[in-house]
């Protein structure tokens, strides 16, 4: 019975030993696979960054503007509207996900927080009058749309030949999750659009810097200082309870320096 009884002890603990591996690896697993696709998701937000775009630029909170669209004007009304010409037209555009519009100035993006209600103009006349102003309609009719106002919103005017960016915000937050009280979640919010958590888990040493030299990154840009900003470094970390019998968390983490593409 005492030999039977040791038996069952090394074996009992053998397994036990052997499951708190098996969901150590797992929860390993699953916290890189989070790890992983919270970069994905900022790494994209980060890439499609316009010139000039970084609007906050905290420790836990990163503000950017990227393209939804980007425009020719083709013809300038009388009025303070304006005629103009992206691919697909106004159909193709995700008109909710529009915060505003920018037109480019010299060697710079001036931007102009407009919502898509307010810019979207009567557009009856929009090929017409682009193609008397030379522009090759011929089957694309539908690529030509009006932005009202579009002249008022920009110093000295929009002309024929110039570009427009219809730009959308978003927010990527690091903060307490809602999907578990113990820990922080990454969430992503598009402009007008409630925040989504994309990342449960996030630890506590997760972060964003910000490169504004050749080899200085910092926590916090003011606002002053927000068009130096050249590239992202996301600290990424995520944290699991110890499984049971273990004493540790499990934790994983990693930096990532993502360069704003559209910056130069």
């Amino acid at each position: 019975m005492v030999l039977g009884s040791l038996v069952i002890a090394l074996v009992s603990h053998a397994f036990l030993v052997q499951n708190r591996l098996y969901t150590t690896q797992a929860l390993r697993t699953d916290i890189q696979d989070n790890v992983r696709a919270a970069t994905e998701l900022v790494a994209r937000d980060v890439r499609e960054t316009a010139l000039g775009g970084v609007m906050v630029a905290g420790p836990r909170t990163l503000t950017v503007r990227s393209p939804v669209a980007v425009a020719g004007v083709c013809f300038r009304q009388g009025s303070p509207d304006a005629d103009v010409m992206s691919e697909g037209g106004a159909a193709a555009l995700d008109a909710d996900a529009i915060a505003g519009v920018a037109a480019w100035r010299d060697t710079a993006w001036v931007y102009r927080g407009v919502p898509w209600s307010a810019l979207r103009g009567n557009d009856a006349s929009s090929a017409a009058n682009c193609a008397a102003t030379g522009a090759d309609t011929v089957g694309a009719r539908e690529s030509f749309y009006r932005l009202s106002d579009l002249n008022t919103l920009f110093p000295g005017g929009v002309r024929v030949g110039d570009v427009v960016m219809l730009f959308r915000e978003t927010t990527l937050t690091i903060r307490a999750s809602q999907l578990d009280s113990t820990a922080l979640g990454l969430f992503r919010a598009d402009y007008g659009r409630a925040a989504m958590e994309f990342a449960t888990g996030v630890d506590t040493t997760a972060r964003f810097q910000y490169r504004i030299g050749p080899d200085t990154y910092v926590d916090t840009v003011t606002a002053s200082g927000l068009a130096r900003v050249d590239a992202v470094r996301f600290v990424a970390g995520a944290r699991r309870p110890p499984p049971t019998g273990a004493a540790d968390p499990v934790t994983f983490g990693w930096t990532v320096n993502l360069a704003l593409r559209n910056v130069r």
